[in-house]
């Protein structure tokens, strides 16, 4: 952070410095006192163009001319653009305090339950209707949203665009001021329309600087404003969609009921218990039943496909204007430890392909499903055929109230199968946009990560080790082991890790209670480090003969237990 409030204050002394500069030496013909008239030049293009032979020196007058009134039209466009500008700085205080008011006014936190109450009078039109006009609300906040960040990427990386555009001009400024005084080696003498097209290029450079001069004077209260109203979209947008999800559950709930409404219908219709029990209308009863299960759970699932739709949606919005955000920054910023923080920063916020998933399968499994429900719908488009064929052979249990019966049950399944298909229907549209919104996202996702990974690995994420680095270092240093906290508990490391073997040192640096540990460095002594004996009991061929030299190999770490060996390393450092 101090990095880069260094280098942003550097570059804002380099921009006043070379303002400064261009200012005392801009040469009197860059006024707009001196500025060509336009009618004046129009008329002798005019002339020009009339002619129906021109000379080579007509010519070239003739695209003087052409040029001097292309400059002056951007010299027009540049005041205008500048005087927007300054429209823009003198209302940033008005607006900063309306977002300030707005943001404010979003941290009451509405009744969660209140509100779903409310929603609960409403009808499922009413509720669908308010669906529609959160979604359109959101989608506008959203590419708000998109247009304030976008704004502030190109304010915050304004002082490096300002500081190449003063040099840029600086540079051209002098080379014109060389050619109007004759002080440029080899160039010849200048037309008359020549030098009134160097004095409008003049004044168009100086135009420019003025313009870059007032956008860096408003450069704080606009990146304030801007910033203000994001946090107050964002904030807006948040709201939205907390609205969205309970005027979701809302509709959700409608339909659910609805939809178990119908089903309940088909399953006890209105006929007396004597006709339900006939075992023909009993297993159509039956078949309507299963029919309203599967309407209930095709009704939940379209429900989840819709918030899923919406979630993706944002994510792949985000993607892409983060993607525009970092192609900026990265022309911009190329090179510099600010740049390194932003792509770090971008780098955590790539959505993972785990959280997305596949919609193949479920899609063809839609189209399936749906199919066969057409089928059905077809095979029940005459009723009185399709029950004539259930009653064939049953005419024992059939008569004129079972027949009936029969015709009620059928158009129930027929409407069910009518909503169950408009269901389907619903979910396989909704199914394909994730699809490919989850496409476009991994795509965006991909890009965006081969272009963060190459930039991060070439960009600097620090200081170059130069002399200043190396007067720092100690300091840094220092202060890098202060911040650590090492604690050693050296009566216990001695106690349980100091010992001497033949040739060599070893001192414990990590003293948790272990067994083969407490017996190297107590053994000598004879004291018992191992439950149930001392280390001349626990490992008698190491003391068989009284040579230290001649341990068990499982001390030494030798071919019969090398486990034991890097178990005893784990717990002492050899010097």
């Amino acid at each position: 952070m101090l990095h880069t409030i260094s280098r942003q204050r550097a570059t804002f002394i380099f921009i006043i410095t070379l303002l400064c500069f261009i200012g005392l030496f801009s040469p009197v013909q860059g006024r707009a006192a001196d500025l060509p008239d336009r009618a004046e030049v129009q008329s002798q293009l005019n002339t020009l163009n009339k002619q129906k032979e021109l000379t080579p020196q007509d010519k070239l007058v003739q695209q003087d001319l052409t040029q001097t009134l292309e400059t002056l039209d951007k010299i027009e466009r540049i005041k205008s653009e500048t005087a927007q500008l300054r429209q823009q700085v003198e209302q940033a205080p008005a607006k900063l305090r309306q977002a300030v008011e707005s943001l404010n006014n979003l941290s009451d936190v509405p009744n969660d339950d209140a509100t779903r109450k409310t929603l609960s009078t409403l009808s499922l039109r009413q509720l669908e209707s308010r669906v529609t006009q959160t979604l359109d609300d959101l989608q506008n906040a959203q590419n708000d949203l998109a247009t304030y960040n976008s704004q502030l990427v190109s304010l915050q990386t304004q002082p490096e665009r300002v500081q190449n555009a003063m040099f840029n001009a600086s540079q051209q400024l002098q080379q014109i001021r060389n050619r109007l005084n004759g002080t440029s080696v080899g160039d010849e003498t200048l037309r008359p329309t020549q030098q009134v097209l160097l004095q409008a290029q003049q004044a168009l450079l100086n135009a420019q600087i003025e313009q870059q001069r007032k956008s860096l004077e408003g450069n704080t209260i606009l990146q304030d404003t801007l910033q203000k109203q994001r946090d107050y979209v964002t904030a807006w947008s948040n709201r939205l969609e907390h609205q969205l999800q309970l005027l979701q559950e809302a509709v959700n709930s409608k339909r659910l009921t609805l939809t178990e409404k119908t089903a309940q219908e088909a399953v006890t219709p209105d006929e007396t218990a004597r006709i339900q029990a006939n075992p023909l209308v009993k297993q159509e009863l039956d078949i309507n039943h299963q029919l309203s299960e599967k309407l209930i759970q095709a009704t939940e699932n379209g429900n989840q496909l819709v918030q899923r739709n919406i979630q993706v949606k944002n994510w792949l919005d985000r993607a892409l204007q983060s993607e525009r955000d970092i192609k900026e920054q990265i022309s911009v910023l190329r090179g510099s430890l600010l740049l390194s923080r932003i792509l770090y920063q971008q780098q955590q916020t790539l959505p993972s392909a785990d959280e997305l998933q596949d919609m193949t399968n479920r899609i063809a499994d839609l189209r399936l499903e749906q199919f066969e429900v057409n089928q059905q719908r077809d095979a029940l488009f005459q009723s009185d055929a399709f029950v004539a064929k259930l009653e064939e052979g049953h005419s024992s249990e059939v008569n004129d109230e079972v027949h009936a019966a029969l015709l009620e049950v059928i158009d129930m399944r027929r409407e069910l199968l009518d909503q169950f298909n408009k269901q389907l229907g619903n979910q396989l549209m909704m199914a394909i946009n994730l699809q490919i919104n989850q496409q476009q996202l991994m795509s965006v996702s991909s890009s965006l990560k081969e272009i963060l990974t190459q930039q991060i690995f070439w960009v600097n994420s620090n200081k170059p080790m130069d002399w200043e680095w190396i007067k720092a270092f100690p300091e840094a240093l220092k202060g890098q082991f202060k911040a650590m906290k090492i604690t050693v508990n050296w009566e216990k490391s001695v106690a349980c890790g100091v010992c001497r073997f033949p040739g060599r040192f070893t001192a414990a640096v990590d003293c948790r209670p272990h067994p083969l540990a407490s017996a190297v460095a107590q053994g000598l002594s004879g004291k018992a480090c191992f439950p149930g004996g001392t280390a001349a009991q626990r490992y008698p061929t190491a003391y068989a003969e009284g040579d230290p030299d001649r341990s068990d190999p499982r001390l030494t770490g030798g071919a019969v237990d090398s486990g034991y060996r890097s178990d005893l390393t784990h717990h002492a450092v050899k010097y």
